[in-house]
């Protein structure tokens, strides 16, 4: 949990006490590869905080999966908008590597809010940077050619490209799985 509190630490600028505040609260949960972190239809309840592992918010359209998101080590993981509305969720999150989150409880967040300014402070941080990235995906899918969509998503994680299937990472960028095909020969090409 080190390098958690560090990461959290440097992304908010909290002082070593503000920290093990906040992570405090934490509960330590172990899960498997398909393992669901917040099923389709449960009100989402909790926010977690993954130390290792990766996870995909997906939704379900006519028996396909249709992917929204990927969680990657020190990244927040929650059906935001669930855990606003108190409304069921409409996507699951699974996990689709061996994954170790800490898990925060709503009720549990919402006492520390209470008690620690800081904590609000974060909030607002958290919901600026959701807010920037919501816009840059949709800005990205309205404007970008697949090919660019994809070279986006490498540079800002390299690691995507060996961890995730070709056919999960085709539905995150809304492309046919031969057509992600395709793009990566075009640019293998291009770097020999």
């Amino acid at each position: 949990m080190n390098a958690l509190r560090e990461h959290i630490r440097s992304l908010f600028k909290l002082n070593e006490e503000e920290a093990s505040v906040f992570l405090a609260e934490f509960i330590r949960k172990d899960l498997q590869k398909d393992d669901v972190f917040i099923a389709e239809g449960e009100i989402c309840k909790k926010v977690g905080l993954i130390e290792t592992g990766l996870m995909v918010c997906t939704y379900h359209k006519n028996g396909n999966e249709i992917i929204d998101e990927f969680a990657f080590e020190n990244g927040f993981v929650t059906n935001y908008y669930s855990f606003l509305t108190g409304t069921p969720s409409e996507k699951t999150i699974r996990c689709i590597e061996d994954t170790t989150v800490y898990v925060i409880s709503r009720q549990s967040l919402e006492k520390v809010s209470r008690h620690y300014a800081f904590i609000e402070r974060m909030a607002g941080i958290m919901n600026e940077r959701l807010f920037l990235r919501t816009h840059d995906r949709v800005k990205s899918m309205l404007l970008d050619t697949a090919t660019e969509r994809y070279q986006k998503l490498v540079a800002q994680r390299k690691d995507m490209v060996q961890r995730i299937p070709q056919y999960m990472l085709a539905s995150y960028l809304h492309v046919k799985p031969e057509t992600l095909s395709r793009i990566r020969k075009k640019l293998a090409k291009k770097i020999n």
